[in-house]
């Protein structure tokens, strides 16, 4: 806006010239050149705060439309009711604006959990459900689109944050957020619920660790290879193992075979003192297909 100004100053402008760069600078805000989108309706009049929240549209979602971690997108798009309904759901409600309706941190990490995903797959129907996350690129997935959260305009980036800080520190939510590419995490076929959410977090880490796009070894190379997801949280997944064992300086292996069922965890031992390597991201979109 500084830019703005001092053309304007300079005479360099005409007042329509000054609207038009004023509305472009803008649309730059949404990051990498790309104009931010709202997935949402300003609603004309005060809302109603509800007295209650429920996930059951969210829950049919996933329900009629999630199959082996994939999403049947020839489905979805004309069946977008109870998406539509369980986002107006998160708009009304949530940590800030209803807190009683969320008294637990666990009920308010569910919340943003389930924010996160839905609010994915209403960015996906929004680009007409691109064939690719190429399409969609990361940053824009992540910074240009805004749905109502808990009463307010939030990015999907500033949902996954609140989720990370409810979770303290607890690395497992990393694999509870799905990107809509296959190199993300699998989206689950059912909501994030308070009362199972210390055993949802550890079945899909333990499914991570079973996940070849997740967790691979190359033994040719003594090569053991993660997914980006990993990676980029790799000092967090070392903090979240270090105050659940006490181990002062952990690897990365150590955190693998921690997460990992007794099984898999044999299979992990093998890889010990393996260089670290990172799976190659498939940003392919997570389409499921009838007969595939």
């Amino acid at each position: 806006m500084n830019l703005v100004r001092a053309m304007s100053a300079s005479g360099a402008l005409g007042s329509a010239s000054r609207i038009l760069l004023i509305v472009w600078v803008a649309g730059m805000s949404g990051g990498c050149g790309q104009p931010r989108v709202d997935l949402f309706e300003v609603p004309a009049g005060p809302t109603t705060v509800p007295e209650t929240f429920d996930d059951r549209d969210w829950a049919t979602v996933l329900r009629e439309n999630v199959k082996d971690g994939l999403v049947d997108y020839d489905h979805l798009p004309g069946h977008s009711g109870p998406l539509d309904r369980f986002l107006a759901s998160l708009a009304a409600a949530g940590p800030e604006r209803t807190p009683n309706l969320f008294p637990s941190r666990r009920a308010r990490l569910a919340y943003y959990l389930n924010a996160y995903n839905a609010g994915v797959l209403k960015a996906v129907l929004h680009e007409q459900v691109p064939p690719t996350m190429h399409d969609v690129r990361r940053r824009r997935l992540a910074q240009g689109y805004r749905l109502m959260i808990d009463g307010r305009p939030q990015t999907l980036a500033q949902v996954r944050q609140a989720a990370r800080e409810e979770s303290l520190g607890d690395a497992r939510i990393e694999f509870c957020l799905c990107d809509a590419a296959k190199g993300s995490p699998p989206l689950r076929q059912q909501p994030f619920r308070a009362p199972l959410l210390e055993d949802q977090l550890q079945q899909a880490a333990r499914e991570a660790m079973d996940n070849p796009r997740m967790v691979n070894i190359d033994h040719e190379k003594e090569r053991l290879s993660v997914s980006l997801v990993i990676r980029q949280q790799r000092e967090e997944f070392l903090d979240f193992y270090r105050r659940q064992t006490g181990v002062s300086s952990p690897t990365l292996t150590n955190v693998l075979l921690h997460l990992a069922g007794s099984m898999r965890r044999q299979w992990l031992s093998t890889a010990v003192g393996y260089q670290e390597a990172v799976i190659p991201f498939d940003r392919s979109l997570n389409r499921w297909r009838s007969g595939r």
